[in-house]
């Protein structure tokens, strides 16, 4: 019996010492009045480019029957456009009680880029090497970022992965198959058609080869021909290379060497400012005369409409040359601005051949002197014949005038101003306008007079001779 009672008097003591502890307790949670704070992160993470709202949480002063809303400041920043951590202070003010409470705001960068890969047949080749394909990878963060993407093959599948620099990645996979079908590229370098004078030794500028698979392999290049330094013709240079998988690739030069003796025979027609409404025209007379000219070609408002007859020019084997994109004088108030407008033309010679010509021709010729009123006497012709052939072009000028550039509208004394010179130079080129129709239909004579004079009339290439003016400015 004692034993029990005393049992009993140790609960009832621990009872007591519990409604102690928990009655003021409760009595202090839910009547006493304090700073009541939900959904504060003392360290908070929000993602990049994210809307930034309050982030000092949810606070009033009160109990848990009645809470008055609070007086809050808040010192520092946070950007979200910039990655980084931000240090944040809050303070909480009611009736002269104060809190405060700091808060760490990480912003991170967690959206994976976006990859976007070309719809398509996918191979992968025999060494395991996953062929060039058309990919585009941008990330919200570090914007274009193609050149980090990677691919690799597993279990016959070409995965597509890029990572940004937040370390976000995105994973593409494409079904394969093993297979190359395709074919080598073979470049030649130096030009498709080169000069040797007779005895001239001839220096192999070589090819490059790369494929797709195997890579760079201009060594497996194989060479079949020989040029003849000795004797008078055109020889033909073929060069052939077989990938691992039995593709091949073939590419031609010839080799025109030619007597010295008879180099004159040679005739250059160029025509400048085109092209235009008579362009077409005076293609169809050179084809009847198998003959070949040079075309210096603008972008002015006459030339509008016409690159369809660029391409046909080029692709008849005629030189398409730069001469302006505007036409406009003021082209040499500086290097930038005849640079600028040269590069310009040479674009659009590109997207409608896919040649890039570095053959070009000065508005005025280098031995112009309009070029005076623009260049603020600083000799810009002296400037730029040195400059455009340090940047690898080559510019050639003419010495036979046809006359069609304002001293004649007849077209028979364009054919006599020009047949006149025939025999005069070694490297002899002429100089008309295929936006003249009168200096147009004067070609015809002038190439019946050639061909029964026993010249050939042919297009300026890299290996042309240069005829250049004398500089007067």
């Amino acid at each position: 019996m004692k034993s029990v009672k005393l049992e009993e008097k140790i609960v009832i003591v621990l009872i007591s010492i519990l409604l102690l502890i928990v009655i003021p307790l409760v009595f202090s949670t839910l009547f006493f009045n304090k700073f009541q704070i939900k959904d504060f992160d003392s360290v908070l993470e929000i993602a990049y480019q994210s809307e930034i709202t309050f982030l000092g949480g949810t606070v009033c002063y009160g109990n848990a029957f009645s809470c008055f809303d609070v007086e809050v400041h808040s010192e520092g920043e946070v950007d979200s456009f910039k990655i980084g951590t931000y240090q944040m202070k809050y303070t909480y003010m009611f009736d002269g009680k104060i809190l405060e409470k700091m808060q760490t705001v990480n912003v991170v960068d967690k959206t994976p880029p976006v990859l976007e890969i070309e719809d398509r047949e996918y191979t992968y080749c025999k060494n395991g090497k996953v062929p060039k394909y058309s990919y585009k990878a941008v990330d919200n963060l570090d914007g274009d970022i193609t050149d980090k993407v990677s691919s690799s093959i597993i279990d016959g599948h070409i995965v597509f992965s890029v990572t940004d620099s937040s370390g976000n990645t995105t994973t593409i996979e494409k079904q394969a198959m093993l297979k190359d079908e395709e074919a080598p590229t073979i470049l030649l370098k130096g030009e498709e058609k080169m000069f040797l004078s007779l005895d001239e030794a001839y220096n192999e500028p070589g090819v490059s080869a790369y494929d797709n698979c195997d890579g760079e392999i201009s060594q497996k290049v194989v060479v079949d021909g020989k040029v003849d330094e000795k004797k008078p013709g055109t020889y033909i240079l073929t060069y052939t290379v077989m990938d691992e998988s039995g593709n091949m690739a073939h590419i031609s030069r010839s080799v025109v060497v030619e007597d010295k003796k008879i180099v004159g025979r040679v005739i250059y027609l160029t025509f400048d400012d085109g092209p235009s409404a008579y362009t077409t025209k005076l293609l169809d007379i050179l084809k009847k005369y198998n003959a070949k000219a040079t075309f210096f070609v603008t972008n002015q408002s006459l030339s509008y409409g016409y690159d369809n007859v660029i391409l046909r020019a080029y692709q008849e084997g005629h030189t398409i040359g730069l001469h302006s994109y505007s036409h406009n004088y003021a082209i040499y108030q500086s290097e930038q601005a005849y640079f600028d407008d040269l590069y310009k033309i040479q674009e659009k010679v590109k997207n409608i051949t896919g040649h890039t010509s570095k053959i070009i021709r000065f508005p005025g010729g280098s031995s112009n002197t309009i070029s005076r009123q623009y260049d603020g006497g600083s000799k810009i012709m002296s400037k730029l014949t040195k400059l455009v052939l340090e940047k690898g072009f080559r510019y050639y000028d003419w010495n036979i005038v046809s006359g069609d550039a304002g001293q004649t509208e007849s077209s028979s004394e364009i054919i006599s101003n020009v047949t006149k010179e025939f025999g005069k130079f070694s490297t002899p080129i002429v100089l008309q306008h295929d936006i003249k129709s009168f200096s147009v239909d004067a070609v015809e004579g002038i190439l019946s007079y050639g061909v029964q004079n026993g010249y050939r009339f042919e297009a300026i290439t890299m290996n042309t001779p240069l005829i250049q003016h004398r500089v007067n400015n």
